[in-house]
């Protein structure tokens, strides 16, 4: 049997991150993450994480989400191949690139993913369908019609629309605010609708910022964000 952990595992995240942690640690000064559902989904329905795309760190911020939901499960992040390629680390760590100019490209990644979701229980996909970093106060997000076709090659899943924002406050290190929104379920013969999800993760980058705004240096101690009126 191999003693090297297999590409995208529980076992290679916690190989990377005996290291990286602590350096992430001193560089973001905190995580907030809240609106996750209440119980874990079952183990053999996928969860895609649809995201916005708002800095380097935002594939290791997608990663405390799979930490209280699929703490076992394996790992894929789709990516562009130009930012893969810079980094057999990301590769190491499940990244699956493809190059818009290139559409076959994404299609052997959607087969590499589809096949996965065969032989694997647990499996967690990270996608930022704005393609780009864009600030994270940026409307519309513009999510491009990817999304649609990854859930697809996934279905039957679970789309979790999830809004990222960072912010300096009062530490030195800027902190990280996550909020997800209400879960989509996606059967083997529905199709996903971007835009949708697309609302969804702005709404929740305005209840962010609307949270920062209303509690300013008192944020964290007031977090997660009341319901909307």
């Amino acid at each position: 049997m191999s003693l090297v952990p297999r590409r995208g595992s529980p076992a290679a995240w916690r190989l990377f991150e005996t290291g990286f942690r602590p350096w992430l640690r001193r560089r973001i000064g905190a995580i907030h993450l809240a609106g996750l559902p209440d119980r874990p989904p079952p183990p053999d329905l996928p969860i895609l994480v649809a995201a916005n795309h708002m800095s380097w760190f935002d594939g290791f911020l997608v990663r405390e989400v799979q930490r209280v939901l699929r703490p076992k499960g394996v790992h894929r992040t789709i990516m562009l191949e130009r930012e893969l390629s810079r980094s057999s680390t990301l590769r190491f760590l499940g990244g699956v690139g493809f190059d818009p100019g290139r559409p076959q490209t994404l299609r052997g990644a959607l087969r590499e993913i589809s096949a996965l979701r065969e032989v694997e229980e647990g499996l967690f996909v990270a996608f930022f369908p704005q393609g780009r970093i864009r600030p994270a106060w940026s409307e519309p997000l513009d999510f491009r019609p990817g999304l649609r076709l990854v859930a697809r090659a996934l279905a039957p899943c679970l789309v979790l629309p999830l809004a990222m924002h960072l912010e300096p406050g009062h530490s030195i290190a800027p902190q990280a605010w996550l909020l997800a929104d209400e879960p989509v379920a996606v059967s083997g013969g529905e199709s996903l609708d971007p835009a949708g999800v697309e609302r969804a993760v702005e709404g929740a980058a305005r209840t962010i910022r609307a949270h920062l705004e209303l509690h300013e240096e008192g944020a964290a101690q007031a977090w997660p964000p009341s319901s909307p009126s």
